[in-house]
């Protein structure tokens, strides 16, 4: 009961991160992508470093290290296409994309972890799963089903599940190392990464930034990377306790129910019958999996 209590209280955080991504992705047509989630990990990595100092864990052993770097570069490529995804669909079909991650650490849990994955399970996959396809929508609905769109969200799909599993892996096999450092790595890589792109697209556009708009970009990245963090900390110390099949689903579905609800008063979304439809689908089925 106290797991299932930490998660719920990790929700909000859920939306304060959803809706910063969304909001910068508003401005002047995704222009600040790469320096937002470059200064976001950069925060993220700050606010992260003196646990890492603290920590009397093993903080350079292979394990910690490996799942850092591995989730750090899943969060790159997350992050900064999560964003590019925004100006084509809506918040909630994005946030469906990356929450159906959790269908993979399930699976694995499984076959791999001896987790219980019965028949109610299956067919809650597959009602998320097509829940997707209904909520996949763009601006417009005469917008054309593009290819671009649907790799963005295989892509998204793929490495949100993959940083759950990374999750999984360090809570399960590498408790005694530090969960601080892992974090911190989790951070620091993307952080770097990202900084290449932000240096190539500042010398591709040529035009001064708004300092305005440099602003909101801060502020937002100062609320994402905190509720990040948070968010990954307790992800990952509950991994090691909390059966996939209930740990994902159930803060993934209560996010995708505040992050839908919340746009439609925060960004003026339109919750036509299909979204409606696609979203009960996709809440049932996320119900289905964590019973």
């Amino acid at each position: 009961m106290k797991e299932i209590l930490i998660i719920v209280s990790c929700v909000p955080l859920y939306v304060v991160n959803s809706f910063c991504d969304k909001y910068v992705s508003l401005k002047n047509g995704n222009k600040y992508n790469f320096l937002y989630n470059c200064i976001k990990f950069l925060i993220g990595s700050l606010c992260l470093m003196l646990p890492f100092l603290l920590d009397s864990s093993p903080k350079f052993a292979l394990g910690v290290i490996l799942c850092g770097v591995a989730c750090g570069v899943m969060y790159a490529v997350s992050k900064t296409l999560m964003l590019k995804g925004y100006e084509k669909t809506s918040v909630a079909f994005m946030t469906l994309c990356h929450s159906s991650g959790m269908i993979i650490p399930c699976m694995i849990g499984h076959f791999f972890w001896s987790e219980e994955l019965d028949f109610l399970s299956v067919i809650g996959i597959f009602l998320a799963v097509t829940s997707i396809v209904m909520l996949k929508d763009s601006k417009s609905d005469k917008k054309r089903f593009e290819i671009t769109g649907i790799m963005i969200g295989i892509t998204i799909f793929l490495a949100s599940g993959g940083i759950m599993i990374v999750q999984k892996l360090m809570g399960i096999y590498f408790a005694d190392q530090s969960i601080s450092a892992y974090n911190f790595y989790s951070f620091l890589i993307p952080f770097f990464i990202l900084c290449f792109f932000v240096g190539y697209k500042e010398k591709e556009n040529k035009e001064k930034n708004n300092k305005k708009d440099i602003k909101i970009v801060l502020i937002c990245a100062i609320g994402s990377a905190v509720s990040l963090c948070i968010i990954s900390f307790v992800m990952t110390t509950l991994a090691g306790s909390v059966p996939s099949i209930i740990l994902f689903p159930l803060f993934n579905g209560l996010g995708i129910i505040s992050v839908c609800v919340g746009s439609v008063f925060a960004f003026k979304e339109k919750l036509t019958t299909k979204k409606i439809i696609g979203l009960v689908l996709g809440i049932c089925g996320l119900c289905l999996v964590s019973i």
